[in-house]
């Protein structure tokens, strides 16, 4: 995988999620997810193949990413999001080593709601 696709994955989650994202009070829905949207875009990375070692959530989706090609596309400081070769998934992830990532537990198709999990 290359930068452009991992590019090319996240905006097509971003253009066809309606993403779940709670909204502060005070801010207006559209413009938080382009905020929100626009911090994504700018913690994409040159993809680097990941590891999922541990979970949080039992029972989740921790067995699918252990057992599958797992890369790591976007990143801010320890939390990385990852998702599956050749899939529309995405889960968070954070730890300081790629190859030795704790998940959250869950994953979706939707981006930007995993990167603000």
């Amino acid at each position: 995988m290359r930068k452009i696709d991992a590019i090319k994955k996240i905006q097509t989650s971003l253009d066809v999620s309606k993403p779940q994202i709670i909204t502060p009070k005070g801010k207006v829905y559209e413009e938080h997810v382009r905020q929100l949207s626009e911090g994504l875009l700018q913690s994409i990375i040159e993809p680097v193949l990941a590891k999922v070692t541990s979970t949080i959530i039992h029972d989740a989706d921790y067995d699918t990413y252990r057992s599958v090609t797992v890369w790591a596309v976007a990143r801010s400081g320890v939390n990385w999001l990852l998702t599956i070769e050749g899939v529309q998934q995405f889960a968070l992830a954070f730890g300081s080593d790629p190859l030795d990532l704790k998940m959250h537990g869950c994953s979706s198709s939707d981006a930007l709601e995993e990167w603000c999990s």
